[in-house]
């Protein structure tokens, strides 16, 4: 059974997923508060049985932020699963190790993933689906700086960084039986080829080391034939990478936002972001595209929500990776217009011609056609 408080001011939001979770078995809605300082009081003065507490970010007076430290202070076994309208906060929310993040209006699917999460981590029994191991195994993360964390908890200590580059190209390929010229081709492109191959087994000898010392063994499988050839051989329970892609997957079914929200925040900030490893750079590229897919999808849907202020966050991702975007100049000028910023438009109008290199983007980019409809541009 989990033990389950909702926090948020809005009466109506509040009572739609108390309904939500009295539907659903293995639950236990121990209260509904109205504001933080009724829930932080109860944490407080009740010794009653507390799991999960879903959280409002915009509260009037404590803020659900500062609501979820105080609450990891006094009654650190309680999880915390954020609930608000607004995607900038969700970065925050995983600073204070919130254990999810949901979008409004939360849905029963929502709840349901959430709960299932719990339960897979703290083992509880619910009656939903549980889609992922629960036993501790290997987590691995490509998004950003390459990092292992072996099923006892602890992350893998590379001695030198070519070890980390060839644990991470060995992971990019996903099992495959790598020759051994390949990957001297893509690791030490250019060197002397005796010299190479003395370091390449000295940094397959080092890389097992540090990997034995987190109790991975035999991960790394060496085959004779054709030159010689290496693979990886370990289970991987959670995949940073994977999960991206299984987001995607979904919103591509379902055009959820919340969907968006969690693949934007696995991305961070790209795929083995800052490694410099030039093999990496095709699925960087695959990868990146996807991200601004998702971006666009984020902008689209706070305009159609009528946030525009929060759609301008996206783009302004999508500025960054792809400053010569005909399209995303297009969607920059509609929302100025649609936020009432005409002159803001017509300068940045001027600025984006004279970044479009095609005429096809020229086309894109007609003042008049964007300021009669700007919201059929989302």
């Amino acid at each position: 059974m989990i033990h389950i408080a909702a926090v948020d001011d809005e009466w109506p939001a509040l009572k739609r997923v108390g309904k939500l979770l009295e539907t659903m078995e293995g639950v236990q809605v121990s209260g509904l508060f109205g504001s933080a300082r009724e829930m932080l009081e109860h944490a407080l003065t009740k010794a009653d049985a507390l799991d999960l507490v879903l959280l409002d970010v915009e509260m009037p007076g404590m803020q659900g932020l500062e609501l979820a430290r105080r609450l990891r202070a006094v009654r650190p076994e309680i999880q915390v699963v954020f609930i608000t309208a607004y995607a900038e906060f969700a970065r925050d929310a995983f600073e204070v190790e919130a254990m999810d993040y949901l979008l409004k209006p939360v849905t029963a699917e929502d709840l349901e993933k959430t709960l299932a999460r719990y339960a897979r981590r703290f083992g509880r029994e619910t009656s939903m689906p549980d889609r992922e191991p629960s036993e501790p195994g290997l987590s691995v993360r490509s998004f950003g700086p390459f990092d292992v964390v072996s099923p006892l908890g602890s992350s893998v200590r590379f001695r030198n960084s070519k070890s980390r580059e060839l644990l991470a190209y060995l992971h990019h390929h996903r099992g495959r039986t790598i020759g051994k010229s390949q990957i001297l081709e893509d690791l030490w492109h250019g060197g002397d080829i005796e010299r190479t191959q003395a370091t390449l087994h000295s940094t397959v000898y080092q890389l097992r080391k540090d990997l034995e010392a987190c109790g991975i063994d035999y991960a790394i499988e060496q085959a004779r034939t054709a030159g010689g050839s290496y693979s990886l051989r370990w289970t991987v329970t959670r995949d940073d990478v994977t999960a991206f892609r299984t987001e995607y997957e979904i919103f591509q079914r379902t055009s959820s936002l919340t969907n968006v929200i969690r693949a934007i925040q696995l991305y961070g900030d790209g795929y083995l972001a800052g490694s410099g490893y030039a093999w990496a750079a095709p699925r960087q590229a695959e990868l990146e595209l996807i991200f601004i897919e998702l971006l666009e999808a984020m902008a689209n849907a706070y305009v159609r929500q009528q946030r525009y202020e929060i759609a301008l966050n996206p783009l302004q991702k999508w500025a960054e990776l792809l400053p010569l975007s005909g399209r995303l100049h297009a969607k920059m000028i509609a929302l100025l217009l649609l936020t009432g910023k005409e002159k803001d438009a017509r300068a940045y109008h001027e600025l984006a011609l004279e970044l479009a290199d095609r005429p096809e983007e020229s086309e894109l980019l007609d003042f008049d056609r964007l300021a009669a409809h700007p919201a059929s541009w989302f």
